[in-house]
């Protein structure tokens, strides 16, 4: 998908001036948080609050996602029932377990939209994968509702799941990164990262996150205004990378005209038709980071 989420930014939904800074910053998208981070009391006013940014049009100002709370419990039902409303780009559903949360969310939403004047289908899902069953079930959920943009790892709630101790370089995320990450490629979405929790440790993050992008994320989620800068450095192809491309496409391109072949040795390496796709795929992501900024 089209789409940029390089720095996908958790703003807790209550806090006004958290959100004021959120919407004024380099994020490529924020999350309003209506789960974790909104304490019970204050949820009903967070949703007003929400309702308020989407009155005064200010949520198109950037990307917006609401995280709602889980299916069953009321505070879904306020969330879905309170803000299905123009200018947010979609929502983020947390616990999910299998496709069938994904389309019964995909119908709900659908209902909603027709019932408050939207297009339906306008609305974009990113769920959250962070437990063992939805990890189970990562394949058939990436390919449940054309709704969906993105594949997000949760791994604090994944590894309290999983009956592990969570450090960020734990073992256990392992084989949950990889497997979300090729579910979600498989589908067409965007595999983004778990939050890196120790945000003091920048140059830490950015290693763990240039890492991410290395092995297929297209971003991660965001828990602080400082990780922004390295994030968006972090999923962004270098000065280097691009300049490789683009001589990868040319040498193809110069060899199919020349010889009708599209494999060309260039710097001692071969080049065939799956360089050339890679070397498209990060000129399309520089086109559409020149454009953000």
């Amino acid at each position: 998908m089209d789409m940029l989420l390089r720095s996908f930014m958790f703003v807790p939904a209550y806090n006004r001036k958290f959100i004021e800074k959120a919407l004024g910053s380099d994020a490529d998208a924020i999350i309003l948080d209506m789960e974790d981070s909104v304490p019970q009391d204050k949820r009903s006013e967070a949703r007003h609050i929400i309702r308020e940014y989407g009155a005064q049009k200010r949520l198109k100002e950037k990307k917006s996602f609401i995280r709602i709370n889980p299916m069953g419990t009321p505070d879904f039902v306020e969330d879905i029932s309170g803000l299905v409303i123009d200018g947010l780009a979609g929502f983020m559903p947390s616990k999910v377990y299998d496709a069938g949360d994904i389309v019964f969310m995909d119908r709900l939403l659908t209902f909603m939209e027709m019932k408050n004047g939207l297009e339906p289908g306008k609305l974009c899902l990113a769920p959250l994968i962070e437990t063992t069953g939805a990890l189970a079930n990562v394949q058939e959920i990436a390919c449940a509702s054309p709704r969906l943009a993105a594949l997000c790892f949760g791994g604090g709630d994944y590894l309290n799941d999983l009956g592990s101790v969570y450090t960020y370089q734990a073992s256990a995320l392992v084989v949950p990164r990889a497997l979300i990450a090729n579910a979600a490629r498989s589908a067409g979405l965007l595999p983004i990262d778990t939050p890196y929790v120790d945000i003091a440790d920048l140059e830490g993050f950015e290693k763990a996150e240039r890492r991410a992008y290395e092995n297929g994320y297209a971003g991660c989620l965001v828990l602080n205004p400082g990780q922004i800068e390295a994030a968006n450095r972090a999923f962004s192809p270098d000065g280097d990378k691009v300049a490789y491309s683009r001589r990868v496409i040319e040498a193809v391109r110069a060899s199919e005209k020349e010889k009708g072949s599209s494999v060309v040795m260039l710097d001692g390496g071969m080049v065939g038709p799956p360089m050339r796709k890679r070397a498209e795929a990060v000129l399309r992501q520089m086109e559409m980071i020149e454009k953000r900024m």
